[in-house]
């Protein structure tokens, strides 16, 4: 067959790679010189390297960098690139890729402690408008993600480091060390969306992270991991307010993700207020700890003194309070729902009413739940459809073992 015969659209390229498997990949290969130009696009404009796995199909890597350096054509197709390695000599082979090359780039070192600063250095990471690093777990390798000169947009997973730098219990000492961590961002000037995943709702990480950006951000996404406690110090509250203020250009935040339920969250008070060492034994400086943890409604006071468009909203972080006051600028409202009935309904309902009434400029409701509860918002779609405000119900898969969305960017 002819490469004039052989003209293999883009999409339906993506549709045979996403369910060939890696024997069907082996095969692909061999004819790969007879597809046409727009094939070779698709196929390298996003390419992703392991070393690790127990046979070539499996590991593909090493066979990947032998077919970009011997093939320019190739490697200068390449835009994407995600990064699965344990150490910087095995990725020197970045250096065959020049500065503004890359728009896109993922690293994800194994093991976690394994991350690599002096990698973010390379010509064509350094340049890359859009950062993905799930780590880093120090403040060194932090700071490397800030050096970014041309860096747009920034995501970050710093679960682990919640779980090395924070107790699951309340620290007798109320001295975390990420509280020592500061954050300089003078270099990523061009930095407006950021987007962190976090263990748990008040990690002193994220404040110093706003501390250094919030100024400059136009976008702001909190991911927390699944069953994360929904302990949100009254201290902490308090200063993400302030930095959210800060933010002339910030017109979107939104928190995302499914903590533990209301349910499990009494149950957790009570065996705390029930424990044997939660009164009698515990200093006074541990009990004044306690009562900071209380949950707050912080997005209520978010939406209301800022110029939000976007407000992305948690179980536990918002009462009916923010239905009432909701301010005529705000667009779009995201919830995630991990309950069997959604309190606010009433409070939502009443407020879609009053849409067209008060001039109010929501044009977009969004669910985040089980594929089981879509029934659950039947009567909000029907107030929604019937009041001019899109529905949108983005069923999420169980367990939730990854952030239910993506932040709201083009990806290039």
């Amino acid at each position: 067959m002819s490469t004039e015969a052989l003209r293999i659209n883009e999409d339906i390229l993506h549709e045979l790679m996403l369910y060939m498997g890696p024997v069907e990949h082996a095969a692909a290969a061999l004819v790969a010189h007879r597809w046409t130009p727009p094939a070779q696009k698709a196929l390298y404009r996003s390419i992703t390297f392991r070393v690790y796995g127990e046979s070539e199909l499996e590991c593909p890597g090493p066979q990947l960098v032998e077919t970009l350096k011997h093939h320019s054509h190739l490697r200068a197709l390449v835009r994407q690139i995600s990064i699965h390695a344990s150490t910087s000599q095995e990725m020197d082979w970045m250096d065959m890729f020049s500065e503004e090359s890359l728009r896109n780039f993922t690293y994800i070192c194994w093991p976690r402690n394994a991350f690599s600063p002096a990698l973010l250095q390379k010509d064509a990471i350094r340049t890359v408008p859009h950062l993905t690093a799930h780590g880093p777990m120090d403040a060194a390798g932090l700071q490397a993600c800030f050096e970014l000169p041309l860096m747009e947009t920034l995501e970050l997973d710093l679960s682990d480091w919640d779980l090395r730098m924070a107790s699951s219990r309340p620290p007798m000492r109320m001295v975390l060390p990420t509280l020592d961590v500061t954050v300089d961002a003078s270099r990523a000037r061009n930095l407006e969306h950021l987007y962190v995943h976090i263990q748990c709702i008040c990690q002193p990480i994220v404040i110093a992270i706003l501390a250094a950006l919030a100024h400059q951000l136009r976008s702001l996404h909190i991911h927390v991991s699944p069953g994360a406690k929904l302990d949100s110090r009254g201290s902490w509250a308090k200063e993400f307010i302030g930095h959210v203020r800060r933010g002339a250009n910030l017109t979107r935040v939104v928190f995302s993700g499914f903590p533990e339920s209301h349910a499990a969250f009494s149950a957790r008070n009570i065996a705390q207020q029930t424990h044997p060492y939660s009164q009698a034994a515990l200093s006074a400086r541990w009990q004044q700890w306690e009562r900071t943890q209380q949950v707050q409604p912080f997005l209520n006071v978010i939406a209301q003194q800022s110029a939000l468009e976007h407000l992305g909203c948690i179980d536990g972080l918002y009462t009916e309070e923010l239905f009432r006051t909701l301010p005529h600028t705000m667009r779009a409202l995201d919830f995630y729902v991990d309950e069997e009935t959604f309190g606010c309904e009433g409070a939502l309902l009443d407020l879609l009413g009053r849409v067209e009434e008060d001039g109010l400029f929501l044009r977009r409701v969004t669910f985040f739940a089980a594929e089981e509860r879509r029934t659950l918002f039947g009567v909000i779609e029907a107030a929604c459809k019937e009041n001019g405000v899109d529905f949108v119900f983005f069923p999420v898969v169980t367990p939730l073992n990854n952030p239910p969305t993506r932040p709201a960017i083009a990806w290039d």
